[in-house]
């Protein structure tokens, strides 16, 4: 009884730490398969974000083997999941979260979208998107932004 108590604190606790990575590749958190189903017995190599479980702003908010991706169109259930991150930089053009490194593309000043990413003031964000702007509403970040 005591060697299942303490298992499950275990898997609880490393669900717990599968959702806050950092998501830089630097860290040493293993490789994360979300459909994979732990058990007692099971061999506890990888951290788990089961779909729904690790919610995120960006992608740097997830293990780096996931993206951080709206669930609903609303965007208002947005989690990281099992996959590939996009590859567009600040500031270079984006038709969705799924084109950008950081998961955040936003609207421009020419009626286009951009890809965003977390700034800590002006000088983080490219010229197309020159404001860095707090997210507010719980959300205590600042994304690079349009004019």
């Amino acid at each position: 009884m005591r060697k299942s108590l303490w298992m499950l604190a275990l898997l609880g606790l490393l669900v717990v730490v599968g959702c806050g990575g950092s998501g830089d590749d630097d860290d040493d958190v293993p490789a994360v398969d979300a459909g994979r189903v732990l058990d007692a017995t099971a061999a506890l190599d990888a951290l788990v974000c089961a779909p729904g479980d690790c919610p995120c702003f960006s992608n740097h908010d997830c293990p780096a083997d996931h993206t951080c991706m709206s669930q609903d169109p609303g965007g208002n259930q947005v989690y990281c999941v099992l996959g590939a991150r996009g590859t567009g930089a600040k500031g270079t053009p984006c038709s969705g979260e799924a084109d950008c490194a950081s998961a955040l593309c936003v609207d421009d000043a020419q009626g286009g979208m951009r890809c965003s990413d977390e700034c800590t003031g002006p000088g983080d964000c490219p010229a197309s998107l020159p404001r860095c702007l707090l997210i507010g509403f719980g959300v205590n970040k600042q994304i690079c932004a349009r004019q």
